[in-house]
């Protein structure tokens, strides 16, 4: 099952509460949930958040949005997407971060879309360091389910838990294949 997880949290360090705050008259996540709603590939969409007071206005939003809500730990965002993907029955993992009201379903359509025509790799993005052709705000990562739970299992930084794929990404241990999604404009 294809699952987007969205990640948010009301405790930024930059701009506290960010991602309700009102945005052309609603609360920037609900964009960002339209939005990946339209996505065509899709089967769900899920927004993570944290089990801290703070954080129950998104889950009430949610509710209201009518989406999923996992809540799990603040400091260990890995932890909180793998159960968030193992309790949804996700197969394949579409990250997205709450503070992206312009993502593109066609961005993340695209994503999905080199991720299945990989033939088999763990992990495909448009947000590789090296290979990024897109804006900020149109990111967009790829991942299976098995990529997910051995980077939870193996990972130990206390910034890999934090970020959910850095330790995918930087492919640490050599373990994982990755792919990355480059704008056809650019190519």
């Amino acid at each position: 099952m294809k699952t987007i997880i969205i990640q948010a949290r009301m405790n930024s360090k930059r701009l506290p509460g960010k991602v309700m705050k009102d945005l052309c008259g609603k609360p920037l996540i609900s964009h960002v949930i339209t939005r990946a709603k339209k996505s065509k590939f899709i089967d769900q969409v899920i927004v993570a958040t944290s089990v801290e007071d703070i954080d129950d206005p998104i889950a009430a939003l949610c509710g209201s949005e009518g989406v999923k809500c996992y809540r799990g730990s603040l400091d260990n965002v890995l932890e909180r997407y793998a159960n968030a993907a193992r309790e949804s029955k996700a197969t394949t993992i579409v990250r997205i971060t709450a503070d992206c009201p312009l993502i593109d379903p066609l961005v993340i359509d695209e994503c999905i879309g080199s991720f299945e025509a990989s033939g088999g790799a763990d992990y495909i993005s448009n947000v590789h360091p090296k290979l990024r052709t897109f804006p900020r705000g149109f990111d967009v990562e790829v991942f299976s389910l098995g990529a997910l739970e051995k980077a939870e299992r193996e990972a130990t930084d206390a910034y890999d838990k934090e970020h959910v794929t850095p330790f995918i990404l930087e492919n640490k241990n050599g373990n994982f294949t990755l792919g990355a999604t480059v704008n056809a404009k650019d190519a």
